[in-house]
């Protein structure tokens, strides 16, 4: 037979939308079996501080044996305070009904998440740019004295991203030089660099 309330469990706990468990820590008392002497309550002390990070000083060693000390005080074995996290499921204890309710905030909850990003698709507005450049180079390619129009790319994508724009496409291409012929006899070709930007417009 299938568990209505299981399924629902589950949903409600997916959709991040009520608080569905409660993580509280707790200190308890651990027996650790071994007979309460100076070697073992070392070994413990050890233990204890490699558990927590803490570097092994004179003084962290004290506390640590002190702290063993007290918790096994009534003991004849070595016993050691330690922290440790419970879990509380908020949603166990839950009556049908509750539960009920729950589902509904659940639902109305994703129902205006997906209209408030409905309204932002349909309100949203975009720009372009376009650059075509016949070279570009990093700025320690460039020659001393060069007289080739040099384009930095690093200057180039900073100057649109100043302007709110990120690159939307990068593509290169080969071109013509007007049908000339080169001495060879062949038409001589060149490569440009097209860089479409795009940058969103106010609503």
């Amino acid at each position: 037979m299938i568990d209505v309330n299981q399924i629902m469990f589950d949903m409600i706990r997916k959709s991040n939308t009520v608080q569905t468990s409660n993580v509280m820590e707790i200190e308890e008392i651990v027996d650790t079996g071994l007979e309460k002497n100076e070697d073992n309550i070392q070994k413990i002390a050890i233990e204890y501080l490699q558990e927590k990070g803490y570097s092994q000083s004179v003084q962290n060693m004290d506390m640590a044996k002190q702290s063993i000390m007290e918790s096994s005080e009534c003991s004849d074995t070595v016993r050691v305070r330690r922290r440790r996290e419970m879990v509380e499921d908020l949603l166990q204890e839950a009556e049908p009904e509750e539960l009920e309710k729950l589902m509904d905030v659940c639902l109305l909850d994703n129902l205006m998440k997906v209209s408030e990003k409905l309204d932002g698709l349909s309100t949203s507005r975009v720009e372009y740019a376009v650059e075509i450049v016949d070279e570009i180079l990093l700025d320690k390619e460039k020659g001393g004295n060069s007289l080739v129009e040099f384009v930095s790319l690093q200057t180039l994508l900073n100057r649109y991203a100043a302007q709110g724009f990120h690159v939307k496409s990068f593509l290169t291409r080969e071109t013509g030089n007007s049908g000339k012929l080169m001495m060879a006899g062949f038409a001589s070709t060149k490569k440009q660099t097209v860089i479409v930007f795009e940058r969103a417009l106010p609503a």
